[in-house]
């Protein structure tokens, strides 16, 4: 059986158990103590070396990067169809989980980081300004791409999905306002009705 280990509050962390739920795929999760530092033991460092969350193991195989694991489970688990099925669905789920990575989920941890995380001397509201243009700057075209759509690739709920959406959770608690776009919204409230988000958000 599949062990996953991370701090259930984390971003990265959801995203790979919502994916192992959605797969349907068979998994213990262990929690890694972040605020005591377990990520940075020996025994957490084995799995994953960079001394984040998550990690995943399969028997002799560990894997590390929340969107990698959430592609390894979609392979293991094609009856589901949450991977790519065409060229053209590959390069947009790579577009938008690359997207993701590097520009809305960095800038969303920035936010974060200087205006909760970080003690106030050490805030930067230049980088917080800067984060949310952004995110903004993701947001629109997201938006515009789930116009008159349910999913964002292939009409049918795939990785894509389950990569950009945990994030975004954060936004109210980080005063980004999803009402200016409307498809986001609504995008985001099919998801969270899942049952699959709700067994890994409580």
């Amino acid at each position: 059986m599949i062990e996953l280990h991370g701090f259930p509050m984390s971003p990265n962390t959801k995203r790979a158990r919502l994916g192992l739920e959605e797969a349907g795929v068979p998994y213990t999760f262990h929690d890694v103590d972040l605020m005591a530092g377990a990520q940075k033991q020996p025994p957490y460092m084995a799995l994953n070396p960079t001394a984040r969350v998550p990690a995943m193991v399969d028997g002799d195989y560990k894997l590390w990067e929340s969107n990698a694991i959430i592609e390894y489970v979609a392979d293991l688990a094609k009856d589901k169809r949450l991977g790519p099925e065409t060229a053209k669905e590959r390069g947009d789920i790579a577009k938008w989980m690359f997207m993701g990575a590097a520009h809305l989920s960095p800038n969303i941890a920035r936010i974060f980081a200087h205006t909760i995380r970080l003690p106030e001397e050490k805030r930067l509201p230049q980088l917080v300004t800067e984060g949310r243009a952004e995110v903004d700057r993701c947001l629109g075209p997201l938006d515009a791409a789930l116009a008159g759509k349910t999913w964002l690739v292939g009409e049918r709920l795939t990785i894509t999905d389950i990569s950009l959406a945990p994030p975004l959770t954060a936004a109210a608690m980080l005063q980004i306002d999803l009402s200016r776009f409307s498809n986001v919204t609504a995008w985001l409230a099919r998801l969270t009705s899942r049952d699959t988000w709700k067994r890994v958000n409580g």
